[in-house]
């Protein structure tokens, strides 16, 4: 399997906000980290680190896939052993990146109320479709992941049944929406991966 396909359509507990506790971390962080920091930067700082940890591990990954079937089966079953302690620190790490995240959400002052379907951002609100909602709010839920069209209708909406022109049409309102809020994110599409909600670094 293609780790980075592995962990990036991993899904973790969803969170929804602001109903109910946040999530409690499993992972272990680092020293330093303190996220219940008031500061933007700080936030910011914390996010960027652990982007570049899954960097570095997925790099990592890779080069062991590509190695393995050159080895000895005796070394082959060894490497297994270094490929899931790599992989439960990349699910730790992605433990932390999706906490920095919520955080920022939270210093962003963005509130998504599930019971009337009413996103909020400094002062500001729009009340979402069915649809828009359960897009929007699945993508805040899995920051720095990208989906595919058939991936959202089965993880979003349940509804495979779908087609891939109106996940887009979604896609398409959802930005609108994100631009007249003025809420500092992007929802990205990259050609072969997807879509993914990707935070904005303002100044």
């Amino acid at each position: 399997m293609d780790q980075r396909k592995k962990f990036s359509n991993t899904l973790p507990i969803v969170m929804m906000m602001p109903a109910g506790p946040e999530r409690i971390p499993t992972s272990v962080p680092l020293e330093g980290e303190d996220i219940e920091t008031d500061h933007w930067e700080d936030a910011r700082h914390w996010m960027s680190i652990y982007d570049d940890l899954i960097r570095f591990k997925l790099g990592l990954l890779d080069r062991v896939q590509r190695e393995l079937p050159k080895l000895h089966p005796v070394a082959q079953k060894a490497a297994d052993v270094d490929v899931a302690f790599i992989e439960t620190q990349m699910a730790g790490y992605y433990e932390r990146l999706d906490l920095w995240y919520q955080r920022v959400w939270k210093l962003q002052g963005l509130w998504l109320d599930p019971d009337g379907r009413v996103l909020r951002h400094k002062g500001k609100e729009a009340v979402l479709t069915n649809r828009e909602f359960e897009l929007l709010q699945f993508l805040l839920d899995h920051p720095h992941r990208f989906y595919t069209a058939s991936q959202i209708m089965g993880y979003a909406w349940s509804d495979s049944a779908l087609f891939p022109e109106e996940v887009r049409n979604y896609v398409s309102r959802v930005r609108k929406i994100l631009v007249r809020l003025e809420i500092p994110c992007d929802l990205v599409n990259r050609p072969g991966h997807g879509y993914s909600l990707t935070f904005r670094n303002e100044d």
